[in-house]
């Protein structure tokens, strides 16, 4: 069964209020089922526990066992949209599904809503998943849902996945570190917080651009362009190898090569969309002898397009 969170209303300590919808059919994840309904799994005062678990970075198979085992106890399962769906058959049938996914500009649910639900759940005393794209606690929120449940007094425990920000690079043949060449690795958002908040840039691009090593850069898509140009202004090389990977581990993973001075060019001609992951670095030259996985390989080849695929 499934629910969404229709309304945030104050009620009792947490107030979360959910309404109902019709009866799932079978196999279905989308519709909405009262809270109320649930059966208490533990009497109170015991609370139950969340499980902030990371899904790994789109293959069901790079979930850990202990994320699986999780998943397979779990009374409620309240997931994010990159997981893969397959993962929600882990959970026993009777476990709620609960869709909180978050896109660009569009948020089915408040993280304060999020987290409101969470403590809601194991107030009831259910055991929850909180299932994540990647390692929760790298971009994935999992840190301000940790503090909200801890100031809430309700019992959790962290199971981390496999970031995509190493796994996506390596399945494009990509390693994040290399002895000859890379021993550091910066792991950054390309998501501009200043249309949001109004604050100064959360990303010193220019600083960034003189450090050795690789940038890994996750949700940077849309800005890819402006992130370039600060790095050029900043002083890195415009010959630096880059790549972006859409979609990375998963069948339709899509690989982008080129150089910085044009890898924003190549994306956009390539029709690169999120998720994706950018890599900017020598290590970023691999691609070209260490690539493995599937056969959707957008380079340099081509001159007449900007790009090959093999």
């Amino acid at each position: 069964m499934s629910i969404t969170l229709h309304e945030l209303m104050k009620n009792q300590n947490v107030g979360v209020e959910l309404v109902s919808h019709r009866p799932n059919a079978p196999g279905e994840h989308t519709d909405r089922d009262p809270i109320d309904a649930l059966p208490p799994a533990h009497e109170q005062p015991s609370y139950g526990k969340v499980f902030l678990v990371g899904a790994g970075p789109g293959d069901p198979e790079l979930i850990t066992l202990k994320g699986l085992r999780s998943l397979r106890k779990a009374d409620v399962v309240v997931y994010d949209r990159l997981i893969c769906p397959d993962l929600l058959d882990e959970a026993p049938s009777q476990a709620r599904r609960v869709f909180a996914g978050k896109a660009s500009a569009h948020h089915s649910m408040k993280q304060e809503e999020i987290n409101a639900l969470l403590i809601t759940y194991a107030r009831r005393g259910c055991i929850v998943v909180r299932l994540k794209g990647g390692d929760p606690f790298v971009f994935g929120r999992g840190g301000e849902e940790a503090l909200a449940l801890a100031q809430a007094g309700i019992p959790f425990e962290v199971v981390p996945g496999v970031s995509s920000a190493i796994a996506v690079p390596a399945y494009a043949g990509i390693p994040v570190t290399h002895r000859d060449c890379a021993s550091t690795v910066t792991i950054v958002t390309g998501h501009d917080q200043r249309t949001h908040t109004g604050a100064s840039p959360v990303v010193n691009w220019e600083q960034l651009a003189k450090l050795e090593g690789t940038l890994v850069i996750m949700m940077g898509v849309e800005t890819l362009g402006q992130i370039g140009q600060r790095l050029l202004a900043g002083g890195l090389s415009p010959d630096t190898p880059a790549a972006v990977i859409q979609q990375g581990t998963l069948p339709q993973q899509k690989v982008v090569t080129g150089i910085v001075a044009n890898i924003a060019e190549r994306a956009r001609a390539a029709s690169i969309t999120s998720p994706a992951v950018i890599v900017i670095g020598a290590v970023a030259a691999l691609n070209d002898s260490l690539s493995w996985f599937g056969s959707a390989q957008l380079s340099s080849q081509d001159t007449s397009k900007g790009y090959h695929v093999r």
